[in-house]
């Protein structure tokens, strides 16, 4: 599997705090079937996690791999960052401070859980006018998106892709954000799942269980296109088409 969406490097943000806590992650990363990482400490947080793509965050990438290699853990893992939304990104992207998924078009992109769907579509857009493809950070824990899931399906369709938490499926964010990544499962609007681990005990980068949830009740096509073979496109700059449909629209507010 290809987990595009993990806080490991240690000492960066609210993941791994050391390499001790990062090791254990990767260990277990790689016991639960993980083979590729992408590593995405929180970036354009001002003030809190900035880590943009200067020297300091690619010496902390290029240390941790040397580690992986000292002890002979074999993941392999390729740089990243998850993108908080800002009203300048397309600055910031245009100056090479933002950086895709493996230095490719998609951005791992993530919102205030409160944003207004107007001012989400507003930064959707600015960065797909600059070429990129926006991969949106855990739609189902958005408020919005929890009121209207069809908004998902409008992003889709202007070029967006959605990435969904495994964690949501189970519950772990709350009874609206599993009843929404339901509903965008099962209306084909989710493009990758991954782990967002942040820790190895609480929200680990173990994918064992997610990819049996998903062969169980959405067959095994689903779980290998949401686990590998969307994550595969994404890493190598190619290209996933539309997919999805327009789901029922009403209003969830799920307590």
């Amino acid at each position: 599997m290809i987990d595009l969406h993990i806080h490991i490097l240690p000492e960066l943000d609210d993941g791994a705090q050391s390499v001790d806590e990062a090791l254990d992650m990767a260990e277990t990363a790689v016991e639960s079937g993980v083979e590729t990482i992408v590593v995405t400490p929180h970036s354009n947080q001002r003030a809190r996690f900035e880590n943009y793509d200067t020297p300091r965050l690619k010496e902390a990438f290029e240390s941790f791999r040397r580690i992986l290699r000292e002890e002979r853990i074999p993941l392999r893992v390729l740089p990243g960052m998850e993108i908080y939304s800002s009203e300048d990104i397309g600055r910031l992207t245009e100056e090479r401070l933002l950086t895709g998924l493996n230095h490719t078009d998609y951005f791992l992109v993530e919102f205030p859980f409160d944003a207004e769907p107007w001012w989400m579509g507003d930064i959707l857009e600015e960065l797909l006018e600059l070429g990129k493809i926006p991969l949106i950070a855990h739609p189902e824990r958005y408020y919005s998106v929890q009121c209207h899931p069809g908004l998902i399906w409008e992003w889709l369709q202007l070029g967006c892709l959605t990435q969904v938490n495994k964690g949501s499926v189970f519950g772990y964010f709350g009874r609206s954000a599993q009843r929404t990544a339901e509903i965008l499962l099962s209306c084909d609007l989710v493009t990758c799942m991954a782990s967002d681990a942040h820790s190895p005990v609480i929200r680990t980068p173990c994918m064992e269980d997610i990819r049996e949830y998903l062969e169980e009740y959405f067959g095994e096509q689903t779980a290998f296109r949401l686990l590998n073979g969307n994550p595969g496109t994404v890493i190598e700059n190619g290209r996933i088409g539309l997919h999805g449909r327009a789901p029922e629209q009403r209003r969830l507010f799920v307590i």
